[in-house]
């Protein structure tokens, strides 16, 4: 007679401790990690008490995953874990992104435009015509800002697909592309084309410019979770963002196609919305093909099946 080594509890987190997961801790870790550091290089702070949000999402949902894991129901624990990766890793590389602008490489603007005019493309005149047929406007500025919703949809459709790895691999996907895009950042920091060119920015746009400007001259100490802009120009990780989600949903016909018009609109109000230089949509792209491309090469290592327990005989 055999038996086998003792049976999870429900509560046994081992299916989810995979090294799919382990790798994304590690990532995630990494990314908290570089942040402390250069907080304390830079003199910076943390405002504890902003954290509040992401802390107590993290201490409701987290039991829940664990519980859904040993209780069998996979694609619950799959999208609670999923979405918590999200969630942590954002909080991190937001510290990172602020920690790290102070410093203070030397800004990329001139060869941006540059390369900006070698494309035949001129930001303030696109603005300038965009900002001239306000439904135009409107209708890029709703697109640019539906990249969140589309996100929660993708973990929501990709949670409650048959094959986890879907959702596993949008969620890696989406933190290198993060961390690749924060990298290329501190080397070539930027001022965008509303700083740039000196057209008027908008009110979003003018805290974009407060904070990044702040920052260099070493006038920014405290970092709350309430007050947080984008500061990365190139290469632009909304253009990333927007073409990983599009890509999660290649499975699925019907929805491939809208969500591959809507983020393509979502591409497009980078540069109409006078946010990025047209050059930096093209080097979110390649971010977004070299995420996918290193998700895709760790494939085979992510999800290498566990060696199985053997079964032992009974004790006579």
């Amino acid at each position: 007679m055999f038996r086998k080594r003792n049976t999870p509890s429900p509560f046994s987190t081992a299916a989810m401790w995979n090294r799919d997961l382990k790798l994304k801790l590690c990532l995630i870790c990494f990314t908290a990690g570089a942040g402390i550091v250069l907080m304390a290089r830079h003199g910076m702070r943390f405002e504890i008490q902003s954290a509040s949000h992401a802390i107590g999402t993290v201490c409701l949902l987290l039991p829940f995953a664990i519980l859904f894991n040993g209780r069998k129901l996979d694609q619950f624990a799959n999208l609670l874990t999923g979405f918590l990766c999200m969630v942590v890793f954002n909080f991190f590389l937001s510290i990172l992104t602020y920690a790290g602008t102070p410093l203070n490489a030397p800004l990329a603007d001139d060869w941006l435009a540059n390369m900006d005019s070698l494309m035949g493309v001129h930001v303030p005149s696109v603005v300038a015509w965009s900002r001239s047929h306000p439904w135009i406007y409107r209708f890029f500025d709703q697109a640019y800002y539906s990249v969140l919703l589309s996100t929660l949809l993708a973990l929501v459709v990709l949670g409650f697909d048959n094959d986890v790895r879907r959702l596993q691999d949008f969620v890696l996907h989406f933190i290198l592309g993060g961390l690749i895009t924060t990298l290329i950042f501190f080397i070539m920091p930027a001022e965008a084309p509303e700083g740039y060119f000196s057209f008027e920015p908008t009110e979003a746009q003018q805290r974009f410019l407060d904070h990044f400007y702040a920052l260099r001259a070493g006038e920014f100490r405290v970092i709350s979770m309430n007050n947080l802009e984008g500061l990365i120009t190139y290469p632009s990780f909304h253009t990333t963002w927007a073409i990983l989600v599009a890509y999660a949903f290649r499975p699925y016909r019907w929805l491939f196609a809208p969500m591959v018009l809507l983020n393509a609109a979502v591409v497009g109000a980078t540069v109409i919305l006078g946010w990025h230089y047209a050059i930096d949509a093209v080097g979110g792209i390649l971010v977004a093909a070299t995420a996918i491309s290193l998700a895709r090469w760790s494939a085979n290592w992510r999800y290498a099946m566990d060696v199985p327990q053997p079964m032992l005989p009974a004790a006579v």
